[in-house]
């Protein structure tokens, strides 16, 4: 009997370890006694990645990038006439068709896809008028140019963007940034050009060259190759962004740093 004595004081203790004390409480698995702060150069939100491609260049010198509202009314089509881009189902789902008949592609609403631009229509087969945007890199030679929609606006657009290196592809990457009050992204770089736009909410950019900018519902802003970054949350209300990314092919597409902008 004596040498089962030593088993049954560890069964005992085990057991008044996982009722816990009023000096040590019980705590769920990886929680600490002694909470540890979060830095201030770490990123509380998440970023969800809705389509990405790589692609040659179609043009040269200096682009900018548009985010285009296009309101398409109900059980309409029409054949695409605007140049390559991201399409994001904002409000119901897109169709795509070729024109050829054979493939139909849906987008759900909430996603994005890649569009090369040529051979086939939008179409929307519904009941209900749909909302969609296209995003896209686009030449300075295009500013100002009216687009082929019936009824559209420019969301956004940027200034005249950095000239990516004319050697290389492009990787282009569209997402989706969702943060909660206090939220923030963590302090970053980028390889190549972001250009985002507030769908919901307010945040503040802060970037290393010392500039603070607060952007609304329905603006946006860029942010070259290089420039360190960070977006944090305004007020209570949850935050829903679009970014756009476009980086030179072998060029990293994020570098966290452990500093502030």
């Amino acid at each position: 009997m004596r040498r089962f004595l030593p088993l049954l004081a560890a069964v005992l203790l085990a057991a008044s370890c996982a009722r816990g004390t009023p000096n040590n409480p019980l705590l769920g698995a990886g929680q600490s006694p002694t909470a540890f702060p979060i830095p201030d150069y770490v990123g509380i939100g998440k970023y969800q990645q809705l389509a990405e491609v790589t692609m040659p260049q179609t043009f040269g010198g200096v682009p900018f990038v548009t985010f285009v509202e296009v309101q398409q009314a109900k059980m309409t089509s029409f054949i695409n006439q605007d140049g390559p881009g991201f399409v994001y189902a904002y409000q119901g789902t897109h169709d795509f068709a070729r024109n050829d008949g054979e493939r139909v592609f849906v987008v759900e609403q909430g996603k994005a896809v890649w569009s090369d631009g040529t051979d086939f229509e939008h179409r929307n087969p519904s009941d209900q008028d749909q909302r969609w945007y296209l995003i896209s890199l686009r030449s300075i030679s295009q500013r100002g140019a009216k687009l082929p929609y019936t009824a559209y606006r420019i969301a956004y657009q940027t200034e005249d963007l950095r000239t990516p290196p004319a050697v290389k592809k492009l990787v282009h990457q569209l997402g989706y940034i969702t943060m909660d009050a206090g939220g923030r992204t963590s302090a970053h770089s980028h390889g190549g050009t972001e250009s985002l736009y507030v769908l919901k909410g307010k945040v503040e950019l802060k970037t290393n060259d010392g500039r603070k900018t607060q952007l609304g519902v329905g603006q946006g802003a860029s942010v070259n190759p290089g420039v360190v970054m960070q977006l944090q949350v305004v007020g209570d209300e949850p935050v829903q962004i679009l970014a756009y990314f476009v980086t030179p092919e072998g060029d990293p597409w994020q570098t966290n740093v452990q500093t502030l902008p």
